[in-house]
């Protein structure tokens, strides 16, 4: 139960309420992996940028 809330009369409330938090969490799970995607592809982009930086050239496996 969050915080502030009362104890509600009524199986259909308590119902309602479980499902929306249900559907709340898969949305925030799915965002966040969302985030969590895009911050590894940006990672991956910014370790080859320093690589081709660092070095001046590709690592081999990229030398094709």
């Amino acid at each position: 139960m969050k915080g502030g809330d009362t104890l509600r009369t009524g199986y259909t409330h308590a119902e309602y309420d479980r499902e929306s938090d249900y559907w709340q969490d898969i949305e925030d799970a799915q965002r966040a992996q969302i985030e969590a995607q895009k911050n590894l592809s940006k990672a991956a982009t910014n370790d080859k940028r320093n690589q081709t930086t660092n070095t001046g050239i590709l690592p081999q496996e990229d030398a094709k």
